[in-house]
């Protein structure tokens, strides 16, 4: 009996322990307060303008790139960091055909999307815009 005993002791300090240290590890991945909006909350995002198609010179029917204006709806907020586009139709947009470059120290920003190898003026259906703050996160 007092074999027994031991054993379940032995067995709740064990599960005590292994408990104890799991909650350590846990209290220490701690992230800083942060907020996000989502429906009702208000996201500041950018106002696009002054779109330019700068076509292909030897081939008109080819677009080399587009360029556009963008600027924060809310002064003061910070400047673009990434630019992504998409001349795709709605539900296959590729926002990968073009290296898009943020230039001027002072709102409104220019934006150069250059397209290599250059795509075609047909092919172009819409364009969508995609705007950051923050540099995409390595993958």
């Amino acid at each position: 009996m007092l074999r027994k005993s031991k054993r379940i002791i032995l067995s709740l300090l064990v599960i005590l322990v292994l408990t104890a240290s799991t909650y350590a590890f846990a209290a220490a991945n701690t992230i800083a307060l942060s907020a996000v909006g989502y429906k009702a909350q208000t996201i500041t995002g950018y106002v696009i303008t002054d779109i330019v198609y700068d076509l292909n010179v030897t081939d008109p029917a080819k677009l080399d790139k587009i360029i556009f204006s963008i600027a924060p709806t809310t002064a003061g907020d910070p400047k673009p960091v990434v630019v992504l586009i998409s001349t795709t139709a709605a539900g296959s947009e590729n926002y990968a055909t073009s290296a898009c470059v943020v230039t001027l120290v002072a709102s409104p920003y220019l934006v150069t999307c250059t397209f290599v190898p250059t795509i075609t003026v047909a092919s172009v259906v819409q364009l969508d815009i995609i705007a950051s703050s923050s540099a995409n996160p390595a993958p």
